[in-house]
């Protein structure tokens, strides 16, 4: 692949600053599990950007590149198997001839299979030798990518190359030095050792299957044992020498055994830990490596959805601190439901999860990350809540304006004033996303939060109290807009909630207040529900033809009219009576009818909501010497929600 050519591709489409940026989101959002190449092929992915091959590249293209389907492939690689041609009898009569040959170079291994005629072209190769082979073809066969021949391959022995390009056949490997396909021998110790598992074959019988967690100097890597060999005595800190094939698993490279030999018992006498617990503050000295910590979780994200070129994944993350330091622990796919009943606050130990050191480019330091397997446990230590110290949205403004709290990490609890149906929008990428607008409020002072994506199918109504934990506040043209991120948590009317109240009797109703009235809808003014405005000026219409539909603004002229459903109703909660102006949706909540029924009906819709107690939420304005309120929510009374 050729990246700088690609580079160029993307930044005829944005600036260099935008390209660094969403690169740097690309590798966040994959919590550190691609490197600057996988973001960019994301990025050019999105933009619909073809991504360039280039036939003249030797080293820069790599077996780990090959894709299915690919024709005239070119690539390079050192001979780490090789047979011996053998002969078969054809349909037809004719003898035919195959040879196989599977080279390696840093990134993986392959197998290239010859047939016939190309079969002679391993005469005079050997194991370890470099070649170059031409015109080849990708195919898919049991699972496993391999190379074909056509009738235009050809192979070459190399007499001059990079070394460091390609690994060296030795008798026993390090774990560091093993490649996806590679067959290979190992020296290592049995860090962790799982438990048999039983399984049904297709053919109906049972297998057998063994997972063990090896370790040496250089490295851990998962392997499996199959069978009857899984039934082998094989525990933790015993030492090991297996010979087997590596291959690309769930997370990581792992080898399948084909043999195994047990070198050195552990002694059973000793007790050991197979949990060290490190310090967070050290984790900058471990890659991919299995570590312990402890820890307070600081925040737990939302479970969210990562997209890759071949799938789409789960993911939810935590962030721990010890006081040396905070990490990010990261959770992909099944391993999600871990967190089930973890908290913010709680004390925890996360046991043998694998580090992830990777570049932050928005900070330009290295970081450290780590990737909860299934080599992987999580126990709680203690249980602990996330103390809630502002309980009214007026605290909240008041101590941001006084520059009292972490505006990019707040902590809340608050009332739901309105909440406004989910939209859907477009990004810039041509996908659509929903965002979804509440007010909170307490009588005083009022915020607006806004709720992106999947946050948008939390079932948020008017009344409801929030636990709002991890968010962000800002101060908006004399607004104050809450935004919530991938470590915002919501808690929907939790008990443990105590909340300055919003609620008033009318007799205590203020001019411009903001409150919660529980009342029974007692009368209505006697007026067409259907209001006809201007959809310029939003002045009423002064006329409107019934057979043209055409209305007349005193402003703007004629005019296609917008209609509104709005209706004035009488409240009383005991103290006292007040009007009350209502629309559209909310008329529908009083009535349990449409839209289109309530046009048809009309006005005489509103005698099925007489006699019923609701909740209403909304302002209190000054009309006509009186107070009025807008309404703008309402919840069926519910007694059992009242104490």
């Amino acid at each position: 692949m050729n990246i700088e050519k690609l580079k160029n591709s993307i930044l005829q489409k944005m600036s260099q600053e935008e390209l660094d940026s969403k690169i740097s989101q690309k590798i966040d959002d994959a919590s550190g599990l691609i490197d600057e190449k996988g973001a960019l092929m994301l990025v050019a992915q999105e933009l619909k950007i073809d991504i360039p091959y280039e036939e003249d590249e030797d080293f820069d293209y790599k077996i780990s590149d090959i894709l299915e389907g690919q024709r005239d492939v070119e690539i390079t690689g050192r001979i780490i198997e090789i047979s011996n041609i053998k002969e078969f009898n054809k349909k037809d009569g004719s003898t035919g001839k195959l040879a196989s040959l599977r080279i390696a170079d840093n990134s993986g291994a392959i197998r290239l299979t010859l047939w016939n005629d190309k079969a002679d072209l391993i005469i005079g190769l050997k194991k370890g030798d470099v070649i170059k082979i031409e015109n080849a073809f990708a195919r898919n066969w049991n699972n496993k990518m391999e190379l074909n021949s056509g009738s235009e391959l050809s192979i070459e022995k190399l007499d001059e190359f990079d070394e460091s390009n390609y690994p060296k056949i030795k008798e026993n490997y390090n774990i560091s030095e093993l490649v996806e396909n590679l067959p290979a021998s190992i020296e290592a110790t049995v860090k962790l050792a799982y438990p048999l598992k039983e399984f049904n074959k297709k053919d109906g019988s049972t297998g057998f299957l063994k997972s063990l967690i090896l370790e040496d100097e250089t490295g851990t890597i998962r392997a499996t044992l199959w069978n009857d060999l899984a039934k082998m005595d094989v525990n933790a800190f015993d030492k090991v020498l297996i010979n087997g094939f590596v291959k690309q698993g769930y997370s990581g490279l792992e080898i399948s055994i084909n043999t195994i030999e047990t070198t050195e018992k552990a002694d059973s006498s000793e007790t050991k830990e197979v949990d060290n617990v490190i310090s967070i503050e050290d984790l900058i000295h471990y890659d991919k490596e299995l570590v312990s910590v402890k820890g307070k979780v600081l925040n737990k994200s939302i479970v969210r959805e990562v997209e890759f070129p071949d799938r789409v994944a789960k993911v939810q993350e935590i962030k721990v601190s010890d006081g040396t330091g905070n990490v990010r622990a990261v959770f992909w796919g099944n391993n999600i439901v871990k967190l089930d009943g973890i908290d913010e606050g709680d004390e925890i130990s996360l046991i043998n999860c694998k580090t992830k050191k990777y570049m932050n480019r928005m900070t330009d330091s290295e970081v450290v990350d780590l990737t909860f397997t299934f080599a992987s446990s999580l126990n709680l230590i203690e249980k602990s809540k996330t103390e809630i110290k502002l309980n009214s949205v007026s605290d909240l403004v008041e101590k941001f304006e006084n520059k009292e709290l972490d505006a990019d990490d707040v902590s809340f609890g608050a009332k739901v004033y309105s909440s406004y149906p989910a939209k859907e929008f477009s990004r810039y990428d041509g996908s659509k996303g929903l965002v979804k607008s509440i007010e909170l409020s307490d009588g005083d002072k009022t915020v607006r939060m806004t709720l992106w994506d999947d946050n948008t199918n939390l079932e948020i109504t008017e009344g409801d109290t929030l636990k709002v934990l991890h968010a962000k506040i800002k101060e908006n043209n004399g607004y104050y807009d809450i935004n919530t991120n991938k470590y915002t948590n919501i808690e929907i009317n939790p008990k443990d909630l105590n909340l300055v109240s919003v609620r008033k009797h009318i007799v205590d109703i203020n001019e411009e207040s903001k409150v919660e009235l529980q009342a029974t809808v007692v009368d209505y003014r006697k007026q067409d529900l259907i209001l006809n405005l201007c959809p310029t000026c939003r002045k009423r219409l002064s006329v409107v033809d019934s057979n043209s539909g055409v209305g007349v603004c005193e402003t703007c002229g004629e005019v296609e009219p917008n209609e509104v459903l709005t209706a004035t109703i009488v409240l009383d909660d005991g103290t006292g009576t007040i009007n009350a102006r209502v629309y559209d949706a909310n008329i529908s909540k009083l009535t349990g009818l449409s839209i289109d029924e309530l046009k048809e009906k009309n006005i005489e819709a509103l005698n099925l909501a007489i006699g019923n107690e609701y909740v209403f939420y909304g302002n209190v304005v000054m009309r006509n010497d009186d107070y009025e309120m807008n309404i703008r929510g309402i919840q069926e009374f519910d007694i059992t929600k009242e104490f």
